[in-house]
């Protein structure tokens, strides 16, 4: 495949480049000339079904040549050392033939020389996805540097071929999804400057890995252009023929889309947008930096903007397009239980990108709009090889830790700083463990915010099951306070393809938090690794900083009580993973009703004051109405009044056994739109999660209603710890060591909808004594 390639602004003359006599002779490369957006045409073009070439199979010539490749030897990064300040980019040589080696040469520049002057360092970042497998496909590191095309020695005899490349050429093996885009980057006639962090990085390097994720913000920030590597095309050409689609969308008005005779094209378009490329973690990051980019599958291109834009216009239709599919009986399996959106990759990614930076009038990135607490947790699905990458992918686009080119040196001499002084981020360190990295995160989080939020959020990448390689730390156990996204709603994005797991959070993002349970209290918190001594001394355990004593408390009466009624036990686990937080108890879960998928059950109803047995309703209780949707809208702002009205409707609704069937009133097709709002609000907040009753602070008379976790068990504990924004459940447990009435540490299941106490009720009823809380802790 041929490409018209971008060089630098000097005279080109058959191909090369004519340096100033009297200059001294510096390298300028360029890249392939990227993408263009469709432009907006009065006329609709005809759309038709791309024509595919398949490559052929292998040739004598080149079984052997695979032979000698495999008998060279390894490359060695030490070949190209990488100077403090410095960058690798490769240049993938040129070949008329498709089914060439991929030939590459490795050089290292300064990042100073790079970004002094772009035009005359145009080069290509590459965003894709790993993929799955052994690194089985080789790629030749020509170590002759020159701009040339690559030798091809003649294959007269096996030993000539292997004398020949030895010489020269030396190995590098890489995974197959890599391997493919080189063959279509690949250009015919001119070398291509390429930056990949397979390649360009020392992988075996921890030092090097972490220095390179530093400066990948310079590296995407100033590429000519970002290429996103989907991968090959499929052997049935659904993706050729959905990008095609993509342009035509983009023509003329969308409602004559919106039919049955694109039925196909907009599921071969979902198929598209379900590639792996759209889970992967750090492409948030390499598309956010982008000046410009552009979409690849197989032979297949289209501009970013227009992929983009395709992606927005399926999420605005979506519902709409699920029915159109729907009514095709062939396509219907296409469609492998999508039920929602909204955890859809693509869609996450498209929503994202548009509030990530702020932007000058020519384009050029100015500051981040969101801190790196907030883009954690609400990126929170997206995948990445090595799990510590959760919080490192991310550093690049927060306030907090950005570096960009395009910043003045004053503003980020003024972020080092502050930041520096009053509360250091977190940075790349690929020498430690997983849970070291986790609670590193955590503990910034706390002092930056002066909040206990991010303990029931779900946002972290589990551990592996396995070490990645050699170089990888330790494998941990993660403790209860760090929550994966596993358990989040959507859970991770190829577990969120079957729909909705559990209720939306309730304690909102860092910027939009949605209640106040613990009355803007500071958070109390000590961590075990910081403790001097032995972690295993009972006393230094308990002890804190801040405001926690720091010998170990006499828990209150009521909560010797609470404990001693729920005994579970567990396994030792490793004491530095433990949380000290300061709180009160507000109650003891006497029992508790699960609400599967999203049905509420008749006896919900019940406890709530509904009668099930009434035909016709004039009122609901505030009860009732305001608990299923946890007091607030979608948007976490107080419910409106028409909800009172729509819970009425439902209640009354024909669905078995006097439940509320959410799903089953959902489906009736001449459902007013305020009652569907409102249920879905309902899902939202219900769904797989456990409906709870708990005895209150002055006992039986004062019942407390709400909703919590859905594993949540009859004896579990309803606490507010101070600097948490919303009620926790939490789980006394023994290892054998406490005594009758104190447990060892706590679990902590998770986050908590409590009627009436949501606002700091619980707070302001405490007198000054008992405004000093008890001590939880956890693990």
């Amino acid at each position: 495949m041929s490409h018209s390639v971008v060089m630098s602004p000097s005279e080109i003359s058959d191909g090369l480049t004519t340096p100033d006599e009297d200059a001294p002779l510096k390298r300028k490369f360029g890249t392939v000339e990227p993408a263009r957006p469709t432009p907006a045409k009065k006329r609709v073009a005809t759309f038709v079904d791309p024509h595919y070439a398949r490559r052929g199979q292998e040739t004598t010539k080149q079984r052997i040549a695979r032979a000698a490749k495999e008998a060279m030897t390894i490359y060695d990064y030490n070949d190209c050392p990488l100077p403090d300040g410095h960058i690798r980019l490769l240049f993938l040589k040129p070949d008329t033939d498709p089914n060439a080696d991929i030939v590459v040469e490795l050089r290292s520049f300064a990042v100073d020389e790079i970004t002094d002057s772009p035009e005359d360092h145009q080069f290509t970042a590459l965003s894709y996805n790993w993929g799955e497998g052994d690194e089985s496909k080789i790629v030749l590191i020509d170590m002759e540097a020159d701009d040339g095309p690559a030798p091809k020695p003649k294959i007269n005899e096996f030993s000539e071929v292997v004398t020949q490349f030895k010489k020269r050429m030396r190995r590098m093996n890489i995974k197959p999804n890599l391997y493919a885009f080189l063959l279509e980057f690949r250009d015919r006639q001119n070398e291509v400057a390429l930056w990949v962090d397979r390649i360009c990085i020392n992988q075996q390097s921890n030092a090097e890995k972490a220095d390179q994720v530093s400066r990948m913000s310079m590296i995407y920030s100033t590429a000519t252009n970002v290429s996103i590597w989907l991968g090959p095309a499929d052997e049935d050409l659904k993706t050729d023929r959905a990008m095609d689609f993509i342009g035509f969308i983009l023509q003329d008005d969308v409602g004559g889309k919106l039919s049955d005779n694109y039925a196909k094209d907009w599921s071969e378009l979902l198929y598209l947008m379900r590639r792996r490329w759209f889970s992967r973690r750090w492409i948030i990051q390499e598309l956010a930096l982008a000046k410009n980019a552009e979409v690849r599958c197989g032979s297949k291109r289209n501009h970013w903007r227009d992929f983009s834009d395709a992606v927005s216009v399926f999420a605005l239709h979506f519902d709409t397009i699920l029915k159109i599919i729907k009514s095709k009986p062939e396509l219907e399996k296409s469609l492998e239980g999508i039920k929602d959106m909204r955890p859809l990759g693509a869609r996450i990614l498209v929503d994202v990108l548009s509030n990530t930076f702020q932007r000058r009038a020519d384009g050029t990135i100015y500051a981040p709009r969101q801190g790196l607490e907030n883009l954690v947790s609400s990126l929170s699905t997206f995948e990445t090889s090595d799990p510590r990458d959760t919080i490192y992918t991310l550093l690049n686009l927060a306030k907090e830790t950005f570096e960009l080119p395009s910043i003045s040196t004053e503003l980020n001499g003024q972020k080092k700083r502050r930041t520096i002084m009053e509360n250091p981020p977190p940075v790349p360190d690929y020498t430690v463990d997983l849970l070291e990295v986790y609670t590193n995160f955590v503990k910034w989080c706390v002092k930056e915010s002066n909040s206990l939020d991010i303990l029931c959020r779900y946002w972290a990448l589990p551990e592996l099951k396995q070490k990645l390689d050699e170089f990888y730390p330790r494998l941990v156990v993660l403790p209860s306070w760090i929550k994966t996204v596993r358990d989040s709603a959507y859970g991770a994005q190829i577990e969120g393809f079957g729909g909705r797991r559990t209720g939306d959070s309730f304690v909102g993002t860092p910027a939009n938090r949605c209640y106040n349970a613990s009355s803007d209290m500071r958070p109390q918190i000590s961590f075990g690794r910081d403790q001097p001594g032995p972690i295993q001394q009972e006393k230094q355990n308990r002890t804190s900083f801040d405001d926690i004593g720091k010998e170990r408390p006499t828990p209150s009466r009521r909560l010797r009580s609470f404990a001693r009624s729920h005994r579970v036990q567990r396994p030792p686990l490793d004491l530095n993973s433990s949380i000290t937080v300061k709180g009160i108890c507000i109650g003891k879960v006497m029992s508790q009703s699960l609400m599967l998928e999203g049905i509420i059950p008749k006896q919900v109803l019940k406890s709530l004051g509904h009668d099930g047995d009434s035909a016709e309703l004039e009122g609901v209780s505030d009860t009732v109405w305001r608990t299923l949707v946890a007091d607030r809208d979608p948007e976490g702002k107080a419910p409106p009044a028409w909800y009172h009205r729509a819970c009425m409707t439902c209640l009354v609704a024909d669905t078995k056994f006097g439940n509320i069937d959410t799903n089953s009133i959902l489906q009736q097709d001449d459902m007013a739109t305020l009652k569907a709002d409102y249920l879905k609000r309902v899902q939202a907040v219900c769904w797989n999660r456990t409906f709870i009753e708990c005895d209150g602070r002055d006992g039986e008379e004062k019942r407390l209603f709400g909703i919590g976790p859905g594993d949540t068990l009859a004896n579990d504990l309803v606490c507010i710890l101070f600097g948490c924004s919303v009620p926790c459940i939490l789980r006394p447990t023994w290892r054998g060591s406490g005594d009758e009435y104190t447990p060892d540490y706590y679990e902590l299941v998770g986050e908590a909808f409590i009627l009436g106490q949501m606002d700091g009720e619980a707070i302001t009823d405490l007198t000054e004594e008992e405004r000093k809380g008890e001590h939880f802790r956890l693990m």
